[in-house]
């Protein structure tokens, strides 16, 4: 018994069942996932580009963060301001497009009719349909829960990054507390992993623009009308890990065949389909790997594997913990400057 009670109290196991804890606790928590993660990562965004405006223009800290949040909600808002009339005046030409295109075929406007009949009359056709609209008004609903996990993740992050001396003060009281080791290894923990998750953050938001600005160069190429438009549509729906892929391809195939038929929605897709990839096999392990000192490899794999795990919030939070475990485990030190080796 004394054997096992020494062996507790070494500081290395101390830890070790400590994070055992806190992943215990995040699992129970796993509904307020989403609300927690955007926080966290909205915070971190906001209090180092706060921080940097602070120094930069010697401004008090909270009206740096108060800027910080009317800018960029502001830019958000007029964007999207920008985007939607441009938006629903290119969806208005559709119907007519459709409508024409079936009439002038003369396939399609012999056999019309008849095509109608036999589906009014499939079962088979009924009872997808009523599939499609159930998954449908699912998916609706996960829109809006993910719209209202976003504003209060905005909100809660605006209160946490306003009042971040008051927090930190709040917390040092529990590293003074009775049980003042636990919560030493709880800060030392989220401290490290919250480091890591917002390197990759910061890399996140450089694919984004590298995606926005390849696709930008695509639309070009191809004629697409109100580039402008399509690519605020691109970067705003690309810091969504890989659903903003497939939520691009509406507005953009929709634009398309509005402003130039069949061939330029198979010109759309092939472009969709060669950028995604140049991010998927390339720029996003590339840049992953740079920032966590992971080889290309095993960086790509950890990504296939916590996708297939979590989710779409595998790529996001994947490599993160890749990086904090390795980092916990002695292999690597996430707060060492980045050795650089050949390629």
């Amino acid at each position: 018994m004394d054997r096992i009670i020494r062996f507790l109290k070494r500081d290395d196991v101390d830890m070790y069942l400590t994070l055992a804890f806190l992943i215990v606790i995040i699992y129970l928590m796993r509904g307020f996932a989403t609300v927690v993660l955007l926080t966290v990562i909205f915070a971190f965004l906001a209090v180092k580009v706060s921080h940097w405006l602070n120094l930069k223009a010697h401004i008090p800290y909270w009206i740096a963060v108060i800027i910080v949040y009317v800018v960029v909600i502001g830019v958000f808002i007029g964007a999207l301001s920008y985007a939607a009339p441009t938006l629903v005046t290119q969806l208005k030409v559709i119907p007519d497009m459709l409508a024409k295109a079936i009439t002038n075929h003369p396939v399609l406007n012999k056999n019309i009719d008849k095509w109608i009949n036999q589906a009014i009359h499939s079962s088979e056709l009924i009872q997808n349909g009523k599939s499609l609209l159930l998954t449908g008004i699912k998916e609706a609903g996960q829109i809006g829960t993910g719209f209202t996990h976003v504003l209060m993740a905005i909100f809660l992050s605006f209160i946490f990054s306003l009042t971040r001396g008051r927090m930190v003060s709040f917390g040092r009281q529990f590293l003074s507390s009775k049980f003042s080791k636990f919560f030493h290894n709880v800060y030392f923990l989220t401290r490290k992993f919250v480091l890591i998750l917002g390197k990759i953050i910061e890399t996140q938001l450089i694919i984004c623009t590298i995606n926005t600005l390849l696709m930008t160069i695509g639309f070009v190429i191809i004629g697409m009308p109100s580039i402008m438009v399509l690519s605020i549509i691109v970067f705003i729906l690309g810091l969504v890990p890989v659903a903003g892929v497939l939520l691009s391809m509406i507005p953009l195939t929709l634009l398309a065949f509005a402003s130039g038929g069949l061939i330029r929605v198979v010109e759309i897709i092939v472009l969709v389909i060669i950028i995604h990839a140049f991010e998927s096999y390339f720029l996003h392990p590339r840049l992953m790997a740079d920032r966590t000192d992971l080889p290309v490899f095993a960086t790509f794999i950890t990504l296939i594997i916590m996708e297939s795990l979590l989710g779409a919030w595998g790529l996001i939070v994947g490599i993160p913990i890749v990086a904090f475990f390795l980092d916990i485990l002695g292999v690597q030190d996430s707060e060492k400057p980045k050795r650089i080796v050949s390629k």
